[in-house]
């Protein structure tokens, strides 16, 4: 009988991101609510691996992505510089503050990124300024309840600089938002799949790497394989939904800036 094929986490994190209504590219919505339109300037801070900015560009949005990281910036610039962007920009910064003028972008996009910094007031008055007046805000964070799950096996560094120096607690990022003036339009709570992933992954691993995303070992793939059989029953999704409640990785929250 012919092995079946390995799964891929990455592969199985891109679907779900897909099905909790990001990467929409029909209707060119990078989440819910947030449609990107060839007429936006958009920016990403903490770019990562550009996924998210490649997405944006696709859309044909001029777009500016700002990193600390060379690296990440020079494969997401590899990303987008074939899409049909209308321009695009990279800007390495520790975003102390942004380099940007006021009212630059009409999306701000900035995902998992407050938990590595220790002022994130501080920081997100950078984000509302860079803000055009009316424009839209993306901010996530990895959920309390992942960084407990995941904390247990992670290596000493992960809850240290430049690692995750804060934990979100419950409703935290919500009066974060709020109390800098914003206008909450929606929330999410998604990816329990990475969270047993990670944890997993960690227990697993003698890597130092603070993101294992493709761990071979027995123990990951059985999970992963697990979850391709929740997608594939047709009742399926009453777990992951409930399990998207119950140990979330991460909570994102849509607002707007007032005209």
């Amino acid at each position: 009988m012919k092995e079946k094929k390995r799964p891929k986490a990455t592969d199985v994190g891109l679907r779900e991101w897909v099905k909790d209504g990001w990467l929409n590219g029909g209707t060119g919505e990078l989440t819910r609510g947030v449609k990107i339109r060839a007429t936006h300037t958009v920016i990403d801070v903490g770019c990562g691996d550009g996924g998210i900015i490649a997405f944006c560009a696709r859309q044909g949005a001029e777009v500016i992505f700002v990193d600390m990281d060379q690296a990440k910036l020079a494969a997401t610039a590899a990303r987008v510089e074939q899409s049909p962007a209308r321009a695009y920009r990279a800007i390495e910064s520790d975003c102390d503050p942004i380099p940007l003028p006021d009212g630059t972008g009409d999306v701000v996009i900035c995902t998992e990124v407050l938990e590595h910094v220790p002022d994130p007031a501080s920081f997100l008055s950078e984000l509302i300024r860079v803000t055009k007046p009316g424009g839209q805000l993306l901010v996530s964070v990895p959920d309390a309840r992942s960084e407990i799950l995941i904390g247990a096996t992670a290596p000493e560094g992960y809850f240290e600089p430049p690692n995750h120096v804060r934990v979100f607690a419950a409703g935290e990022l919500r009066h974060l938002v709020v109390d800098a003036g914003l206008q909450i339009e929606s929330e999410q709570l998604m990816g329990a799949f990475w969270s047993m992933y990670l944890s997993l992954s960690y227990l697993t691993t003698e890597t130092t790497d603070i993101l294992p995303l493709d761990n071979p070992h027995p123990v990951t793939d059985h999970w992963t394989r697990l979850w391709v059989e929740l997608e594939n029953h047709p009742q399926g999704y009453l777990i992951r939904d409930a399990l998207n409640q119950l140990i979330p990785r991460t909570l994102s929250i849509v607002a707007r800036k007032p005209k």
